[in-house]
C-alpha cells in the first residue's frame, strides 16, 4: 500500500490541474546572445547623415486674366466735353434755304390781291427772311392788311426814292390814295400824303416822262 501512495498523489495533482482555468499565454523573452569578438550589433547599423532641410517650393500661381469691363468704354479714355460752337451751314444747306427764299420771294412778287400778297408776305417772314428793301417787294407790302407793315413799307419806299426813280408809278399813286384815305392810323395816312406828294412834285419837274 505503501507503494501506491505516490500514484494516487500524482493522480490527484493532475485532476486539480486539469481544473484550473488555462491563463493568458506568455510570450518568451528571447535575448540576443553574441559570440565573442563580433562587432556590436550599434557599430553595424549603417551612418545616416542629416539632410540639410530643403527650402519649401512656393507655387506661383498663374495670373488671373483681368475681368472684362460690362461697359467697354471704361478702358478707353475719357471723352473731352462738348464746348459751345458756332455751327456754320454747309454749301448744301445754304443752297436749299437761299432756292427756298427765291420761291418765296417770287410767289410775293406775282400775288394780286390784299389776301394773297398778305398771305404770301407772311410765309415769307415765317421762314426766317427779312423782306428786301427793293421797290417791287415794298410796293407789293402797301397792300397788307397788317397797317404796321404797310407803314413800315411807306418808309422804305421814301428813302429808295430819294435815291432812284419809281417803277409802276399807277400802281404806287394808287396804292398811297387808299393808304391816304382809308388808313386807321393818323401816322400812316401822313406819310402816304407825303410821299405821294413827292412822287407827283418828281413827275413835274421838266424832262421827267410818266
Amino acid at each position: 500500500m505503501d507503494g501506491q501512495r505516490p500514484s494516487s498523489r500524482k493522480a490527484r495533482r493532475r485532476r486539480r490541474e486539469g481544473r484550473r482555468p488555462a491563463g493568458p499565454s506568455v510570450e518568451p523573452v528571447l535575448i540576443a546572445a553574441r559570440r565573442p569578438n563580433s562587432p556590436r550589433i550599434a557599430d553595424t547599423r549603417p551612418s545616416v547623415k542629416p539632410v540639410a532641410s530643403a527650402k519649401p517650393v512656393v507655387k506661383q500661381e498663374a495670373p488671373r486674366p483681368a475681368r472684362r469691363s460690362r461697359q467697354r468704354n471704361r478702358t478707353e479714355e475719357p471723352v473731352a466735353k462738348r464746348t459751345a460752337r458756332i455751327v456754320q451751314l454747309s454749301a448744301p444747306e445754304i443752297d436749299e434755304r437761299e432756292t427756298l427764299r427765291q420761291r418765296l420771294l417770287t410767289r410775293l412778287a406775282l400775288s394780286e390781291g390784299r389776301g394773297a400778297i398778305s398771305k404770301a408776305a407772311n410765309e415769307y417772314l415765317k421762314e426766317g427772311f427779312d423782306y428786301p428793301r427793293e421797290q417791287l417787294i415794298q410796293l407789293q407790302l402797301l397792300e397788307h392788311f397788317d397797317e404796321s407793315v404797310a407803314r413800315n413799307a411807306v418808309s422804305v419806299l421814301s428813302e429808295l426814292l430819294s435815291k432812284e426813280a419809281a417803277i409802276k408809278r399807277p400802281i404806287l399813286e394808287q396804292r398811297l390814295r387808299r393808304l391816304e384815305e382809308y388808313a386807321d392810323e393818323p401816322s400812316t395816312r401822313e406819310s402816304a400824303a407825303h410821299l405821294r406828294s413827292a412822287i407827283r412834285r418828281e413827275a413835274e419837274r421838266p424832262g421827267d416822262g410818266v
